[in-house]
């Protein structure tokens, strides 16, 4: 009886919709039909493989789009990074400085690989290259105007033998 209500309960845990790696070199999204959609087939290879992987997926990830819409319309990318919609958030995801000020003005959430050296108004939650190299890898969970961040560094804990990348005490939350 136990093991049958473990295996129920593998169907009620959803996976993020946001995915950051530790270096943010590589980023995905949960696409309408429970795929992923990843911004590089080329950076942090194994992070990409055992992220789909975990998906569930056996066939190639989606790639994010340079210009234009996804196929299923929740990411818009131009030049400068990426919006995502999904679960009724609006989440900003920055791969250049010059991005910033539109994005914090309208995203609901901010995910950065540059560094955010400035208040984001209309953001519930900020995680920018900082938070990447204090905590490592992101992963976000949205769900009807709430977010939930988990990071590497929130698995692993205040314990004497975790290793901290030097001068990184606990960060701000934003």
């Amino acid at each position: 009886m136990g093991v049958a209500a473990g295996l129920l309960t593998l169907g009620l845990i959803r996976p993020p919709d946001v995915l950051v790696d530790g270096r943010g070199k590589l980023l995905a999204v949960r696409t309408a039909d429970g795929s992923l959609a990843v911004s590089s087939m080329r950076a942090a290879g194994f992070s990409r493989q055992v992220w789909h992987r975990r998906a569930g997926r056996e066939d190639s990830p989606l790639v994010w789009p340079r210009h234009g819409l996804s196929q299923d319309g929740r990411l818009s990318c131009d030049g400068l990074g990426c919006i995502y919609r999904a679960r009724g958030l609006t989440v900003a995801l920055v791969g250049h400085p010059a991005a910033l000020a539109d994005d914090c003005r309208v995203a609901d959430v901010v995910v950065s690989t540059v560094p955010v050296r400035r208040p984001c108004p209309s953001a519930k939650r900020v995680v920018d290259r900082f938070d990447l190299w204090r905590e490592g890898g992101h992963a976000l969970w949205l769900d009807g105007g709430r977010v939930r961040v988990e990071s590497v560094d929130s698995g692993r804990g205040e314990r004497p033998w975790v290793v901290r990348p030097e001068g990184a005490g606990k960060g701000r939350r934003r």
